[in-house]
């Protein structure tokens, strides 16, 4: 079979294959359209195996811009029959491809496993992501380099993971150990961010690595993380160490994650019978304080406070801020915003809430101004300070106008070229992979004109991701395009919905992608779970048979519009509350209502314990003012889509089961 392999080889002058031609010749439309054809059959003769067919119509496609996406196709399972020039020669004529960066990892795991270490070397880049590469390389360098110090150190920074490493990595953690490096002191340094992962079985392992004196700890720690409230009870042995003491310390942790109150009270009850240290205790308190806070614990405020400044990361600092909002302590969320640092207290979110407090603090004077600054960014908070000062928002449009040497130059390259084409054939996550592959190096302007280019080409998705990493975010049009107009506003007037909102959500949901799968399996351009989506279909007849009946656009947006009515419904018409429930389920919403008295939505928003929900709030209801304008010319007041959010609230989510 290797001799047939290599013949076949041969025969595709893949041995001696020419430079990849890298821009598409200037044919007429029918010698393209014949072009694509071919192409396609071949693709499809290559996944039959017609080899011959493949063959013939390979050779009609030597000036086809994508010649290297079929050669790529074929080499990838072939790596072993085919000799490393041409491999080398393939990868340095599709440079500019994205299919050169999978096929130049196969071939390195390829050349490991052949222990061809020169040719490993001298082709190794852009793959240091690759543990098990990266072992297999530091292995070899080990066998051949007299002055290890440089490599011993590499080898250290690797060790350094909660992940679980390849088997390719034991060898060289087997020589980095015989060497002297793997300390006491390194194996619980990655226990323990083994334990911070969760990664229970890791930890397990690498006890072995510890004298046999020491093992018993780890099995104390194992036992602290499955079951901490049984485990503070009664503690059945020394504290006095400082492992003991991080056991501890773990214990209390994720006993805080289920029960704050409960783990304050046993960490005090602790500290009367052993000695923690200052580091201990800021720890402590940052954990249970910080946890206190996405629960909404009345306590929050004061376990935070007691962490000393120099222990506040981020997320404490952040989340000491929102616990005086929730509390409504107005003069202590002033302080904790005055000890954010610099770069932090420029950013819209804070400055908007310093002008908060100054005002229900008693000095609007001072807030004004800080409201009449934010006012004019095009934002969430900058819509919310503008209506708190009755101002027209910020709805300036620059349109990016690249000449016409940018639109060619950057049209010249043959990345942006390859990617049109995948795209134009209908391969949309191979020119996805091969946008961002072309784009990922380019200047804020370069960015600019290849969304200008992208949304000229109707790929709307990849215009919005591009533009969003440039420095020109005012293209309104290019931003916010409003595409599917008609079947939205339909959609809308059925379930008696804003327009703009159904883009708001579609905008932070999909960008337009009609295709968008989510890691938890939402589809399509308002991203509904499957089972959402079945549900929806059968509540409003509509005949839905699997997934590809939900990613169609006209039944996507049917079903989208129709669950954010439901909702809607179920929290007695709150926008704020809905845009949550479509994001993190009507469920999890209810139990984050307040429970002692209404509150302010803006607070409540800022209050979300889930990142990604309190993002997704404030993303939707900002694109959803931008709409407005995009589809009206004007737009309605953010403030009037952010009603009082109630106490409990009349929800009943179990309808949606029903």
């Amino acid at each position: 079979m290797i001799f047939v392999f290599r013949i076949l080889a041969l025969s595709l002058g893949l041995w001696l294959v020419p430079a990849l031609a890298v821009t598409p010749p200037v044919a007429a439309d029918a010698d393209i359209e014949q072009q694509r054809r071919d192409y396609a059959a071949a693709m499809t003769a290559l996944r039959t195996g017609e080899l011959g067919r493949f063959t013939d119509l390979r050779e009609r496609l030597n000036d086809y811009l994508l010649r290297g996406y079929l050669d790529y196709e074929f080499l990838k399972d072939r790596i072993a029959v085919t000799p490393p020039e041409t491999l080398a020669r393939f990868l340095d004529d599709n440079r500019d491809a994205q299919i050169s960066d999978p096929l130049r990892r196969k071939w390195l795991h390829h050349l490991a496993k052949r222990g061809e270490w020169e040719t490993l070397l001298r082709e190794y880049r852009d793959v240091d992501d690759d543990a098990e590469l990266n072992c297999q390389r530091l292995g070899y360098l080990l066998r051949i380099t007299q002055e290890k110090s440089a490599l011993m150190d590499a080898i250290g920074r690797l060790w350094l993971t909660g992940d679980k490493l390849p088997g390719a990595c034991d060898a060289v953690f087997a020589a980095w150990r015989k060497a002297g490096y793997m300390t006491n002191e390194r194996v619980w340094a990655r226990i323990q961010l083994a334990m911070e992962k969760r990664n229970l079985t890791l930890a397990e392992k690498l006890a072995g690595f510890l004298p046999a004196e020491e093992r018993p700890w780890v099995e104390r720690w194992l036992a602290m993380h499955r079951n901490p409230r049984k485990e503070l009870q009664n503690i059945r042995y020394p504290a006095e160490s400082a492992l003991a003491r991080r056991i501890i310390r773990h214990g209390i942790m994720r006993l805080a994650y289920t029960d704050p109150e409960q783990a304050m009270q046993t960490w005090k009850r602790l500290k009367t019978d052993i000695q923690f240290s200052s580091k201990d205790e800021n720890y402590v308190h940052r954990w249970i304080g910080v946890l206190a806070a996405q629960k909404h614990h009345p306590a929050a405020v004061e376990w935070l406070s007691a962490v000393a400044p120099e222990a506040h990361d981020e997320t404490a600092r952040h989340w000491r801020v929102r616990a005086a909002l929730r509390a409504g302590e107005w003069k202590t969320g002033l302080h904790f915003i005055a000890d954010l640092t610099e770069d932090e207290q420029k950013e819209s979110e804070w400055r908007y809430w310093k002008a908060r407090m100054l005002d229900k603090a008693g000095f609007g004077n001072v807030a004004a101004p800080l409201f009449g600054e934010l006012a004019r960014e095009r934002n969430y908070y900058g819509f919310l300070a503008a209506d708190r000062l009755d101002q027209e928002y910020s709805m300036t449009h620059v349109a990016i106008q690249p000449g016409a040497e940018e639109i060619k130059a950057l049209l010249a390259r043959p990345g942006v070229q390859m990617a049109y084409e995948l795209y134009t054939l209908g391969e949309i996550i191979g020119a996805r992979r091969q946008w961002s592959w072309t784009t990922r190096g380019m200047t804020s302007r370069e960015l600019q004109v290849a969304a200008v280019i992208a949304s000229q080409w109707g790929w709307h998705d990849r215009a919005i991701f591009t533009v969003g990493r440039s420095t020109h975010l005012d293209d309104l049009e290019l931003r916010f395009p409003i595409l599917y107009r008609r079947m939205i506003e339909v959609n809308a007037e059925r379930n008696s919905i804003d327009p703009g909102w159904v883009y708001g959500v579609l905008r932070q949901e999909s960008a337009f992608m009609t295709d968008a799968r989510s890691p938890a399996g939402a589809l399509g351009l308002m991203q509904l779970m499957p089972r959402t989506g079945r549900l929806t279909a059968r509540r409003i007849n509509l005949d839905i048979d699997g997934n590809s009946a939900i990613l169609k656009i006209e039944n996507n947006l049917r079903l989208g519009a129709s669950y954010l009515k439901q909702v809607l419904d179920i929290y007695n018409g709150h926008p704020v509350l809905a845009t949550a429930s479509y994001n993190a389920g009507p469920h999890r919403v209810k139990e984050w209502l307040p429970a002692d008295g209404e509150i302010d939505a803006d607070v409540w928003v800022d209050v979300i314990p889930f990142n990604e929900t309190r993002n997704y709030v404030k993303n939707v209801l900002g694109f959803t003012t931008v709409y407005d304008y995009r589809l009206r010319g004007d737009t309605a007041r953010l403030g009037t889509r952010m009603p009082t959010v109630p106490a409990n609230g009349p929800a009943r989510p179990a309808a949606l089961s029903q």
